[in-house]
């Protein structure tokens, strides 16, 4: 195959040299340098007595002024199109967030619902919940107890409803619309 193909370049570059165009001028030489005439002009005159004073202040030349130690910081500073990192900007909210008067924790109220609202699944006209509780996933439906400490008792006006069984307290998970 290699054989072929070197056999088949070397007919072409044999051709291409046996019907390439004898053109004799078509061959480039060394550059030479060739004096040329240049004809001197002199610059015309300006005209300084036609303009007016207010043309004269503007194109005066003003001596250097010094930077002040504010502009010469922030001659090099760090300069970014980019918006602020999401890293920051936590940290600036939980910053905010210690900043606040520490609210009076009610002993009466339940916790936080532990959980995320994943999705919903319906089978025959039985729907299951799909829920996140920390790393875990949950499929929940009405009736079932989750945790050992929540009871879901099921959709209430768009949101999942659970009963708080320790403190027999309801709580209510917002997920928006259900389709």
């Amino acid at each position: 195959m290699k054989k072929a193909v070197l056999g088949g370049a070397a007919v072409a570059t044999l051709l291409a040299a046996l019907f390439a165009p004898e053109d004799e001028g078509s061959i480039v030489g060394p550059a030479t340098a060739t004096p040329r005439q240049v004809e001197r002009v002199a610059p015309a005159p300006i005209a300084a007595a036609t303009a007016t004073p207010q043309t004269n202040r503007a194109l005066a030349i003003e001596p250097r002024r010094g930077l002040d130690d504010e502009e010469a910081a922030s001659l090099f500073a760090k300069q970014s199109w980019q918006p602020e990192t999401p890293k920051k900007i936590m940290l600036d909210q939980q910053a905010a967030q210690a900043a606040l008067p520490a609210a009076r924790v009610d002993a009466n109220a339940p916790p936080p619902l532990p959980f995320q609202f994943l999705g919903r699944f319906v089978d025959e006209g039985k729907a299951a919940y799909f829920l996140q509780a920390g790393e875990r996933n949950v499929v929940a439906r009405p009736g079932d107890t989750l945790e050992e400490r929540y009871r879901f008792d099921g959709v209430v006006q768009g949101a999942l409803q659970f009963t708080y069984l320790p403190l027999n307290q309801k709580q209510t998970l917002a997920v928006g619309d259900l389709n």
